[in-house]
């Protein structure tokens, strides 16, 4: 009986440590897994054997459940960042390729204007006049 309250005393201490830990900074959860699992592994000294075991294994499961967590948050964010500037891109290439279109057609427009003023001595010369 002794030994399960030990162990469940510490087992509840260190889920609260590696909350606070796991709370910290996002990218800090992943970095400290396994240093905080060798912490508990290391200092769970009042306990032996499988009551050892199951301290380390339940603070294992549960900061890895939040490493999991804010992995995921941290790739949705990335995620939505990326597509916000990916449409952002998209968008200004398509106003650009738009003002291209709009200068070719003048550019277009004006060369035809060009060409007709140039032909047309040409095209007069073999006419008379009356």
């Amino acid at each position: 009986m002794k030994r399960t309250v030990i162990a469940a005393t510490l087992a509840v201490a260190i889920v609260g440590a590696s909350g606070a830990v796991a709370l910290a900074d996002n990218s800090g959860v992943a970095k400290g897994h396994g240093a905080a699992v060798s912490a508990v592994a290391k200092a769970v000294d009042g306990t032996t054997g499988r009551a050892h075991g199951q301290a380390v294994s339940a603070i294992a499961k549960t900061h890895g459940a939040k490493v999991s967590a804010a992995a995921r948050a941290q790739g949705a964010a990335n995620a939505a960042a990326g597509k916000a500037n990916g449409a952002a891109h998209s968008a200004a290439g398509k106003a650009k390729a738009e003002a291209n279109t709009a200068k070719a057609a003048a550019k277009a427009a004006a060369g035809r204007a060009k060409g007709a003023a140039a032909s047309e001595p040409g095209r007069l010369k073999g006419t008379t006049q009356p």
